[in-house]
């Protein structure tokens, strides 16, 4: 281990940092929030010793240039016998093409990031020019600063990852601003329940109802620059660390970060256990409207950052997602969707 990761490792603290992200047209897009993560706990989660084939450090060389059939293989595209039939459906964007990330270093942002790269795309997360790509994510990604004298990506492709949401308009008028590009193909916006109280619960989700209104307003935008969108409607974000079988995953240092052990140890059966996923209609379903298994003081739909990282990365490369609004939830599975099943999760669900 260099000198350098030890010392972080030795200092290493619940990193927050704050990420402001100006928009292409030179405004501010004013996320005014609190990053997850910063480039100490970036280097730290990447100098750990992997402590199963999982943990992300004992991925890092596979998913370097040169080594992507390894990696394909270690995401369950190669050992499905339908991989064939799954890159025949790669129709929409193709090895190669660019792809932009917003909210690249939210936990969800940062594993899809890493899937993106994995299956061939040249993905630019959007970044602040404080941030080292190579120290976040421990590969050869080329990260994109607004402003910051390059010229803006003609992007075949756009992610908007971030778990806390952008303002309406910031997400709309980015689409915009790539769709005038003329290259931009499918969008593919990440829609997160928040956690609740049960007290909330009772007092109605005015929230699902912006959500709603965030959706729509995403989908209009893209029909409106002719690009194609996918989104993914999620319930509460959990787990994304080394107990899943997610090659991306975020590290221990996911269970590690938070104080209360029992509910570290929770964090750590979730993605052990909930590795499955179900996929459905958004129109016609309520599994991620606030958490409505059982009333307010039911059951929450949850997600495990690693199946709403995959339904991102994966709706590039189906074609079937295209225009689609999907609810993915986690259920209990021994093994996450291969490519081949979410190209099938997705045909299932009806064009918005």
């Amino acid at each position: 281990m260099p000198p350098f990761q030890q010392r972080t490792m030795r200092r290493l603290r619940p990193a927050i940092a704050p990420l402001l992200l100006p928009t292409l047209a030179g405004l501010a897009l004013g996320f005014g929030r609190q990053a997850w993560t910063s480039e100490a706990f970036s280097r730290s989660s990447l100098a750990a010793k992997p402590e199963s084939r999982h943990d992300i450090g004992s991925f890092v060389g596979a998913r370097r240039p040169g080594n992507l059939e390894r990696t394909a293989s270690a995401f369950g595209v190669a050992n499905d016998g339908r991989a064939a039939a799954t890159v025949a459906r790669r129709a929409s964007l193709e090895a190669g093409d660019t792809i932009l990330v917003a909210g690249a270093v939210s936990p969800t942002g940062m594993i899809v990031t890493s899937m993106l790269k994995g299956l061939g795309y040249d993905v630019r997360p959007v970044l602040t020019k404080t941030m080292d790509p190579f120290a976040i994510w421990g590969m050869p990604i080329r990260g994109f600063v607004p402003g910051g004298g390059e010229p803006t990506p003609a992007a075949a492709g756009l992610v908007v990852a971030d778990e806390k949401f952008l303002q309406t308009d910031l997400v709309v008028a980015f689409v915009k601003q790539i769709g005038k590009m003329g290259n931009l193909k499918r969008v593919t916006f990440l829609s997160a329940e928040r956690a609740r109280s049960p007290l909330e619960n009772m007092f109605g989700n005015t929230e699902e109802e912006e959500r709603r209104a965030r959706e729509d307003a995403t989908l209009s935008a893209c029909k409106e620059v002719g690009a194609e969108c996918t989104v993914v409607r999620t319930g509460v974000l959990r787990g994304g660390g080394s107990k899943s079988d997610c090659p991306y995953n975020l590290g221990q240092e996911v269970y590690m970060r938070i104080i209360d052990s029992v509910s570290s140890i929770e964090e750590e059966l979730f993605d052990l256990n909930q590795r499955g996923a179900e996929v459905t209609d958004a129109a016609t379903s309520t599994v991620t409207e606030g958490g409505k298994f059982g009333g307010p003081f039911g059951k929450k739909s949850e997600t495990a950052r690693t199946t709403a990282a995959a339904a991102v990365a994966e709706a590039f490369s189906a074609e079937s997602a295209a225009d689609k609004v999907v609810d993915v939830v986690s259920v209990e599975g021994t093994e996450s969707l291969s490519s081949a099943k979410w190209a099938d999760a997705y045909s299932s669900v009806a064009v918005k």
